[in-house]
């Protein structure tokens, strides 16, 4: 019997198995279920060491539970049935993952589509089979939409809650706006955020390099080193600006007036 006849939508522990021909589902690292008429994959929830999952040509609307699949490192499901691209932020805490095909998907017709993934996704080194370059993901960082996430676990949102605290301790500078002392001290306590941003930055530039056997930076050399490599500078950069925009889209009207003066002072001393 024909692998499409025994799906009858959903993709099972059983299918898994005679298809993997795995002793269990965590000891499965790859799947192809392409063309399978499937719709349901909740199964995979329960596949921890899935590496690489090939779902194409079938009816998958959502990518929600591959947000289980930490060690996923490539992913396709073209041409299925995924029409929110928000979904992508499901796909944000997957620290392996290198690889999306998610072309000829409903959410892959949007305008500015690669630079909106690129923008939630800058880890990818290849999306929809094309190679990823580092200009374009500074460019996606800068030029692709911002999209809101789906509801999502706590793990998912927790960068958001990092960063809470300092815009709070910025509404309540910005609230005695307007007398010379407070002025100065608003001035101080941006440059302090600015900081404050950098070290978080580099922080989750540590745990990325950690989980790739690489040595983490001193963050007591962020401000003392002289000179970088080019290369280096640049990832530094993507890392600080990622970690800013996250930031900026949590101010209001009056603390993005105190960060505008800020960037506007920093602007004059490089001149």
């Amino acid at each position: 019997m024909a692998l499409t006849e025994k799906f009858t939508g959903k993709l099972t522990e059983a299918l898994v198995l005679a298809r993997t021909r795995a002793q269990d589902l965590e000891s499965v690292r790859k799947l192809n279920c392409w063309a399978s008429n499937i719709r349901d994959v909740s199964i995979v929830r329960e596949m921890s060491n899935l590496e690489v999952c090939s779902l194409s040509v079938n009816m998958v609307s959502s990518l929600e539970h591959f947000a289980h699949c930490p060690n996923l490192q490539e992913l396709y499901v073209r041409k299925n049935n995924i029409e929110n691209l928000s979904d992508i932020h499901y796909l944000k805490h997957l620290p392996r993952l290198r690889s999306l095909w998610l072309a000829d998907n409903p959410c892959a017709t949007c305008d500015n589509y690669r630079l909106t993934v690129l923008r939630i996704l800058p880890n990818l080194q290849k999306l929809d089979n094309v190679a990823v370059t580092e200009d374009e993901v500074n460019e996606a960082l800068e030029e692709g939409d911002e999209v809101s996430p789906p509801e999502l676990t706590a793990s998912v949102t927790e960068p958001a809650r990092v960063l809470t605290p300092l815009l709070v301790e910025a509404q309540e500078v910005n609230g005695a706006a307007g007398d010379a002392a407070v002025e100065e001290r608003v001035e101080e306590d941006a440059r302090q955020k600015q900081h404050e941003a950098v070290i978080l930055s580099m922080e989750e530039t540590n745990r990325i390099r950690e989980q790739f056997g690489l040595k983490p930076v001193p963050i007591d050399k962020i401000s003392t080193a002289k000179s970088m490599p080019t290369h280096a500078t640049k990832a530094r950069n993507t890392h600080i600006l990622h970690a800013t925009l996250l930031l900026v889209k949590e101010l209001d009207q009056a603390s993005l007036e105190i960060l505008e003066t800020a960037v506007r002072k920093r602007l004059e001393s490089l001149v």
